[in-house]
């Protein structure tokens, strides 16, 4: 009875089934043993990464980067969108993870946090700041005098202020397309770290910006008909 009541998808074989889309990457978990064994200030899959180069994660983040950034043979894809359908899918790992795994690989990238609500990219990536993309797009500084480096690897942040939120709409503005098209010419790859395209109406705006979505669903958590709603919103 649980099993025919549960909606969930379980894995990449259920997802595409269940979606009629393929998963381009199924990144496994990390167990709470291995994480132990990291200092303390890396206890989670983004500091993971750089210690275990060569485990199974970190080699299924290089997978999904390489069908990424040649998903277009004719069109190289640069500016990536991150979402997800609902919170607490997984989205803001894999955005800092992807973002760091780039960067090992000789990539110059950015992630650009785009949640303005949460600002989780900060936590993840451990990165605080008076100044971020809010003051950027209204002209106030600078988009380079905005951007963070992390401090494990050569990825570049350009966080949300520590005090920042507007109910403006500042996704679907010109200053936007020019900081879009500045950090294009600027970066190999650049990561949008979206907010849950069902919950936060803005998502949809950033997600025209970028030449390509991804869509994180968490195994075992991800409701199956809110994976198909935000896969037709994505598209």
């Amino acid at each position: 009875a649980v099993e025919i009541l549960d909606r969930s998808v379980k894995n990449a074989d259920e997802l595409a089934a269940k979606t009629g889309i393929p998963a381009i990457s199924a990144i496994p978990s990390i167990s709470k043993r291995m994480l132990r064994q990291l200092p303390a200030s890396d206890r989670h899959p983004a500091g993971y990464l750089v210690a275990r180069p060569m485990s199974a994660f970190t080699e299924a983040l290089r997978v999904l980067r390489t069908v990424i950034v040649y998903s277009k043979l004719d069109l190289s894809s640069k500016v990536i969108a991150i979402t997800s359908a609902l919170p607490d899918e997984g989205k803001t790992t894999i955005s800092a993870c992807l973002a760091r795994v780039a960067a090992m690989s000789g990539q110059k990238v950015v992630v650009v946090d785009c949640d303005l609500r949460k600002q989780s990219i900060n936590d993840v990536l451990d990165v605080e700041s008076e100044v971020g993309i809010l003051q950027v797009l209204a002209g106030e500084t600078p988009w380079r005098a905005a951007i963070m480096k992390d401090q494990q690897t050569d990825a570049h942040i350009l966080p949300v202020a520590t005090s920042g939120f507007t109910p403006r709409d500042v996704f679907g503005s010109d200053a936007m397309k020019k900081l879009l098209g500045e950090l294009r010419a600027s970066y190999d790859l650049v990561i949008l770290d979206c907010a849950p395209i069902l919950a936060i109406a803005e998502t949809r705006i950033v997600v025209q910006h970028a030449d390509a979505g991804v869509l994180v669903a968490r195994a075992g958590r991800a409701a199956t008909g809110a994976v198909r709603s935000a896969i037709a919103q994505t598209e």
